[in-house]
């Protein structure tokens, strides 16, 4: 087996399916890959939806496991996984046709251990002209860190690790488990503390070993964004929970508390989000400012209240799911609720 791809999904059985049918298309022999579907917890039809996808395959499996977040599909599926090189997709995610190719093609050097391609957005409706000042840089070297948007041209080449992101992220297996695998991800909405740095610590760790971080344009992927996700109210949400992660990165590297930042701090971090904070509109700037700086002052208390959270902030290796799910909140039973993440705006 070369090549496992994991869909870790909750309740978007129709968004999974387009997923599925895309991978089924692919111009790469179906014995040369595996799919692994990890359902967290769903309550729609997605069971059934797999049921059907997976005579089109010949090699599938299905998961089941509502351990609520991101981490537990990911690490459910690496413990089984065949491939030699891993690769990681959201549920609203449409491979090309010449994904898996461009995957194959792109470790063939063995000094890469991770690569990427273009992540291309699919918007329900015309994208809000705000957008456009949270876009960075120009067509063939332009990003929109705040939904993944990547384009960094029509060439091979090598790009930082931090540019690895979940919605097309791929890794040697080797690799990935050097690093102790992915840090905690995506949560529900009433669990966004629990976030962590999730694909961006594997990246940067896998970068800091020595291994080539290869960016390849047939590996290329269509990121499908719901009219939802584009509000003001969704983008706070999403800071929010950016601020999370950052204030769990400082928490690790500082090995405790640190020093909450002041507001020009937190001014200068808003900043990076923005082409040219000048022309950006005010409330805009201001809803992202403020997502930040409640991410991460909410983010720090709760570490200094809950010693609990603290263990989880500073745990030492998320592989092994069962010492680190231990959290009396991440043990109530998520079976029978249909609780959104930050994507869904809510």
């Amino acid at each position: 087996m070369d090549i496992t791809v994991t869909i870790t999904t909750v309740n978007r059985a129709d968004h999974l399916a387009a997923g599925l049918q895309a991978l089924a298309e692919q111009d790469f022999p179906k014995s040369d890959f595996e799919i692994i579907v990890a359902d967290n917890g769903s309550i729609d039809h997605t069971k059934e939806v797999c049921d059907k996808f997976a005579a089109q395959f010949e090699n599938f499996t299905f998961i089941y496991d509502a351990r609520p977040g991101q981490l537990i599909g990911w690490h459910r599926a690496l413990e089984i996984a065949q491939g030699d090189i891993t690769c990681f997709i959201d549920d609203d995610v449409c491979p090309e046709p010449s994904w898996l190719s461009g995957i194959h093609e792109a470790y063939q050097n063995p000094e890469v251990g991770l690569a990427t391609g273009p992540i291309k957005l699919e918007f329900d409706t015309p994208p809000p002209d705000w957008l456009n000042h949270l876009t960075l840089g120009d067509p063939g070297a332009q990003t929109l860190p705040a939904f993944g948007l990547l384009d960094c041209g029509n060439e091979v080449r090598e790009i930082p690790g931090n540019f690895v992101w979940g919605s097309n992220f791929t890794v040697r297996k080797s690799c990935l488990e050097e690093v102790h695998g992915f840090h905690p991800g995506a949560m529900s909405s009433q669990l966004l503390k629990f976030c962590g740095d999730a694909e961006i610590h594997v990246g940067r760790s896998v970068e800091a070993l020595g291994y080539e971080v290869l960016y390849h344009p047939q590996a290329s992927v269509r990121h499908h964004i719901s009219s939802n996700r584009v509000t003001l109210e969704a983008i706070k949400a999403k800071f929010i929970t950016a601020g999370h992660a950052r204030s769990f990165q400082t928490l690790r590297q500082m090995g405790g508390p640190y020093e909450l930042p002041g507001e020009e701090e937190f001014r200068q971090i808003a900043l990076r989000y923005f082409r040219d904070p000048e022309q950006a509109p005010a409330e805009l700037f201001q809803i992202i400012e403020d997502g930040l700086t409640e991410g991460i002052a909410t983010h720090l208390q709760s570490f200094a209240e809950d010693m609990a959270f603290r263990d989880w902030v500073l745990h030492d290796n998320y592989l092994d799911l069962d010492k680190c799910y231990v959290h009396p909140e991440l043990l109530k039973d998520n079976t029978n609720t249909n609780e959104a993440d930050w994507r869904s705006g809510q």
